[in-house]
């Protein structure tokens, strides 16, 4: 059979033939019919062979490939196109019937259809649009009028991302922000729907919380486009109650040391856990959701302005802004206050300091110099542990300190006659009484008293014709208790001659001068020493030397005179002296306030001496008020200009009474002997007439501390033990409560610490020991403040700086 019939009669039984043949192939259909003749081939267009047969007056139909195969493509998106070559190759025309383009794939078919002349081409291109990813297939077929020609084509879709995003990474509610849609990492430009199931959210991607939510939620906020809906993200977005917010207070200013009604005005307030005022949590009431009420417990020491802060709990919690309310300043501040009396009193007490801050210092003074003195002629004042349980006493704090202070300057010790424990209490309510008044009564008194007659051997100190009278009285009552040894200026300083030599104030011969114008004195009563010991020695003529005595140069008392008449002269002489006022004024300061008083200092002072602004001279209230409260004085009340150079040391007894009035601590009887003894000064009992120290001892830096003499490593190491001992209620005579002092309870380590820089350092605790201190809470996380307080208050008392007065 002729190989042109046999391709007719196959194509009769089968149809037309489809070949399917590697990419580069083309298949080749002959025409058949009447009129026609050819043969059917395959001819491979890469190499250009295989085609046979007769193609004269025949059409032959090529296409440019057999398959299509689109790059990867996101979804919803159309691919570059790819062309599809119709060539006729034949000597005839021929006629594309259809086209029929099957899965995610299209062409404009119009471009091929119809007749394509012999030796024509026609080229169409064919576009990937797919719906859903994975791989995609379908293909292009062309009806001819020889025949049936089909490409595959096949692609993967890719399926796009949307993301939603936008600069907040929680909201809360009634907030707002801007959300943009990305497609595939970047801003889309299709059209995109918006929902949300929580709040609302505009077309244009505007998203607002919900209000009045109860508790913390998710909002999910879907995106999705507007063309192709199933191409969808979804942005969970965390929606937390609103945040309460404080906005004002009424009223807006508080007073220090009160506890105040505070309206609070805001929003939001229902959502309010905590309220805490200057860090400290505080009870209050909900009024409605724009206010709340509270009691404003200020401490003494709060000055300034007060810190209200709120803050909301739970997992989408967090903290209110601070809403600052001034604090009115008492007329002292809490820590000028506790300063003036660990130089006015014995330490101080939350009690002291209100009294204080209440009078101010000026009104507090002019109190203390009208209240009376203790009665150390009772009973109860006879005991030896009535000075120290005094140093608590409110009434007596300032008369007891001066007289402290003057028991330095008059110094009285035991004799045989009357032991310090017995007869102690009787100097020290001479001393009491004077210490307020003039220093020229002081003067007398301490010439008459017998106590000190019998300590410096002025009692019963006759000078018969030929016999010298003893002199230690009259050396001392110059050099240690008016004058001293060498002229000094009104500021302190030594007056030096033209030869810039000190200048004497007295010599050899007006020693025992002064000793016979000194003589004839005698005890008023019969008996012991201790039952007179408040009564005054009396004048005993015959005793008393009746010559002439130049007791100072330029100063003789005339022949004849009775012995009160020269004892009078003496104690006139010493006490207008220009020593005096210089003398005893750096001597109170240097008890008082600082061991190093400026000049200028000594000076102010000694010009009160000299006259009190009422013409009167040695009105020693006022010279102690003068003391405390010169600029010199309270220059340190401000931590800002407090010098450390200034101050002086706590001798053992001061500190004992301080760290007993800290702790409010009870002496429970005279067992405290055994404790001033073992600190190394003793009550009563001055080693010598330099009484415990030198008011001129010296560091090695050339600068006065006098009770430095007292302060040595042995006597250091007995005072802190027995500190621990009385804070551990382990020594008999002392008695601490801890549930009662004003450390107890502290809600918080900063809250103690506070309590301590304020109590115990007037605002200028050093850092060293607030480190100590925190650190030693931190290694017994597990216990109380409370059950650690015997310790702790130990270690800030033991410091230093606490037992420097500045």
């Amino acid at each position: 059979m002729a190989e042109r019939q046999w391709n007719c009669i196959f194509r009769k039984h089968i149809g037309d033939v489809v070949l399917h043949l590697a990419l580069g192939a083309s298949i080749v259909l002959y025409g058949c019919g009447a009129g026609q003749s050819g043969t059917s081939a395959v001819s491979n267009s890469t190499s250009g062979a295989g085609s046979s047969g007769s193609t004269s007056g025949v059409p032959l139909l090529t296409l440019s490939g057999t398959q299509l195969t689109f790059p990867d493509t996101s979804v919803g998106t159309t691919s570059t196109g790819q062309n599809i070559t119709l060539s006729n190759t034949g000597t005839a025309a021929a006629t594309v019937q259809s086209i029929n383009v099957t899965g995610r794939f299209r062409s404009d078919t119009s471009l091929c259809l119809g007749t394509l002349a012999a030796n024509a081409k026609c080229t169409m291109a064919v576009l990937f649009t797919p719906d859903q990813s994975g791989t995609l297939t379908g293909s292009i077929s062309f009806a001819t009028s020889t025949g049936s020609l089909t490409v595959g084509a096949s692609g993967k879709g890719i399926a796009q991302t949307l993301t939603i995003s936008t600069v907040a990474t929680s909201l809360r509610e009634g907030e707002s922000t801007q959300l943009t849609a990305q497609l595939d990492g970047a801003s889309t430009t299709q059209p995109v729907t918006w929902r949300t199931d929580s709040g609302s959210v505009t077309t244009d991607g505007v998203y607002t919380a919900g209000s009045n939510i109860t508790a913390s939620t998710t909002a999910h906020i879907t995106a999705s486009l507007a063309a192709t809906a199933s191409i969808t993200a979804t942005l969970a977005l965390p929606i937390g109650r609103a945040l309460p917010i404080l906005t004002s207070s009424t009223p807006t200013q508080i007073d220090a040391g009160t506890t105040t009604t505070l309206t609070i005005t805001g929003t939001h307030l229902s959502n309010l856990s905590q309220l805490t005022i200057n860090g400290l949590s505080q009870t209050f009431t909900k009024v409605s959701d724009t206010q709340i009420s509270v009691q404003a417990a200020m401490q003494a020491w709060d000055s300034g302005s007060m810190a209200i802060k709120g803050s909301m709990s739970g997992s989408d919690g967090g903290s209110t802004g601070t809403l600052q309310l001034s604090v009115k300043a008492l007329p002292v501040s809490y820590d000028a206050a506790v300063r003036f009396l660990q130089q006015a009193a014995y330490g101080a007490t939350p009690a002291a300091v209100q009294q204080v801050q209440q009078m101010g210092m000026s009104s507090w003074i002019d109190q203390q110099l009208k209240n009376p003195a203790y009665d150390y002629a009772s009973a109860a004042g006879a005991s030896y542990g009535q000075y120290y349980r005094n140093t608590q006493s409110l009434q007596y704090a300032l008369r007891q300190r001066v007289s402290s202070a003057l028991s330095h300057v008059y110094v009285v010790g035991g004799s045989t006659g009357c032991g310090p424990i017995d007869c102690g209490p009787f100097w020290e309510a001479l001393l009491e009484n004077d210490a307020f008044g003039n220093a020229r009564t002081l003067l007398k008194d301490v010439a008459l008293n017998p106590l000190m007659g019998a300590y410096l051997d002025n009692a019963n100190n006759a000078a018969y014709p030929g016999i010298v009278p003893n002199q230690n009285f009259a050396r001392e009552f110059m050099q240690l208790m008016t004058i001293g040894t060498v002229q000094l200026n009104q500021d302190g300083t030594s007056v030096l001659d033209a030869n810039g030599q000190l200048v004497p104030t007295y010599t050899q011969s007006n020693i025992a001068d002064m000793a016979n114008a000194l003589s004839g004195w005698k005890y008023a009563l019969a008996g012991d020493l201790g039952s007179q010991a408040q009564v005054p020695m009396v004048m005993a003529e015959g005793w008393h030397n009746q010559g002439a005595k130049n007791i100072l140069p330029g100063v003789t008392l005339p022949a004849g005179q009775k012995g009160e008449i020269d004892l009078d002269a003496v104690v006139d002489t010493l006490f207008n002296h220009p020593n005096y006022g210089p003398f005893l004024s750096r001597r109170l300061i240097q008890h008082l306030v600082t061991s190093n008083p400026s000049p200028a200092y000594v000076a102010r002072v000694a010009a009160v001496f000299a006259d009190d602004g009422n013409g009167v001279r040695g009105n020693l209230g006022a010279v102690v008020k003068a003391v405390l409260l010169d600029k010199e004085a309270r220059k340190g009340d401000d931590a800002a200009q407090a010098d450390p150079a200034t101050g002086h040391f706590m001798e053992p007894a001061l500190y004992l009474a301080n760290v007993m009035n800290a702790v409010q601590g009870v002496f429970t009887d005279d067992q405290v002997r055994n404790v001033d003894v073992a600190m190394g000064q003793p009550l009563y009992s001055p080693p010598s007439v330099f009484s415990y120290y030198s008011p001129d001892h010296m560091l090695a830096n050339g600068t006065y501390a006098p009770e430095a003499q007292l302060l040595t490593s042995a006597n250091s190491v007995t005072k802190l033990g027995l500190i621990y001992s009385i804070f551990t209620n382990k020594q008999p005579g002392f008695q601490v409560n801890w549930k009662t002092s004003p450390f107890s309870n502290a809600t918080s380590t900063d809250d103690f610490l506070t309590r301590v820089n304020h109590l115990l350092y007037h605002g200028q605790m050093p850092d060293s020991v607030r480190t100590t201190l925190t650190n030693y809470i931190a290694a017994n996380a597990g216990s109380s403040i409370n059950s650690m307080l015997p310790d702790l208050i130990f270690m800030a008392v033991s410091s230093a700086a606490y037992q420097t007065i500045q």
